[in-house]
């Protein structure tokens, strides 16, 4: 079995650093994230289960599995396939699904480079790869090397990726940080998780300080795209903060979705009233 160096600094970050759920016990509370950390390793196979993509569980757990119940969890039926475009400005969140097996159409490999280290084969709707190639270059221009971690993320491995994430926090705290099947922006095709070098590709609040969060916070509206889960409004959004999750709205929804004030759910829901 593979062990993946980045897998084992994401769950140690998870353990003691923005989620901090084991809280202060000392050398007991290390053991017990030793140990938490050394059983995901175990079960987790040769695949690196990231926030932007496949995670490896076989099994998926159904909506009110408990984490501590492992009898409840039972593999999840993968819809239909269907593939039909939906309204960039559709609203994705813990209430509102995607239609049962919805692929997004133009679907594309986004180009080697953009890649984050270690990562292949993410992709994305033409239209946003498109979107996408200026936005970096502006970065680039600034001095700051935009990378895509994740991008488009199917049922199936929203499925896996969720029932991993019960399986090392709890369902309670996977559902603040992760979407259930058919309820993730990334199945949109659409959203990309960014990653920077400084905080070692990992996807923590840490990224919010680093070179790519700080110019993505600042200019990524411009090229429409907008941070979904923003600090302090869980309570709105439903996630935690999270700021390398960017969806793309279009230039002129984006630039005013900023001048909102709003965050992305609200702006969205706002607009289906008009």
């Amino acid at each position: 079995m593979q062990i993946h160096g980045r897998l084992y600094g994401r769950l140690y970050g998870r353990l003691f650093g923005r989620r901090r759920f084991l809280g202060g016990g000392g050398r007991l509370a290390a053991g017990m994230a030793v140990g938490v950390v050394g059983a995901a390793l175990i079960g987790c196979g040769s695949d690196e289960p990231k926030a932007g993509a496949t995670s490896t569980p076989a099994a998926t757990t159904t909506a009110g599995a408990s984490a501590t119940a492992p009898a409840s969890v039972t593999a999840s039926p993968t819809p239909a396939v269907v593939r039909a475009s939906v309204d960039l400005l559709v609203i994705v969140d813990k209430q509102r699904a995607l239609p049962d097996g919805y692929v997004p159409p133009g679907l594309q490999p986004i180009p080697a480079a953009w890649h984050a280290e270690g990562e292949s084969g993410q992709q994305l709707r033409g239209d946003v790869i498109e979107a996408l190639r200026p936005m970096i270059a502006a970065a680039a221009a600034d001095g700051v090397s935009l990378r895509v971690e994740s991008a488009y993320r199917s049922y199936s491995e929203q499925a896996r990726t969720f029932a991993y994430w019960v399986s090392v926090m709890g369902e309670a705290q996977a559902r603040r940080e992760s979407a259930v099947p058919g309820h993730s922006e990334h199945q949109l095709g659409a959203t990309v998780d960014f990653s920077d070098a400084s905080n070692g590709w990992q996807l923590l609040e840490s990224f919010a300080v680093s070179p790519s969060g700080k110019w993505l916070a600042a200019n990524a509206y411009r090229f429409g795209f907008a941070m979904s889960y923003p600090p302090g409004g869980e309570a709105i959004t439903g996630y935690i903060y999270e700021p390398w999750h960017f969806r793309y709205i279009g230039v002129a929804a984006a630039q005013e979705w900023q001048a909102s004030g709003k965050t992305l759910v609200e702006y969205l829901e706002a607009v289906k009233k008009r």
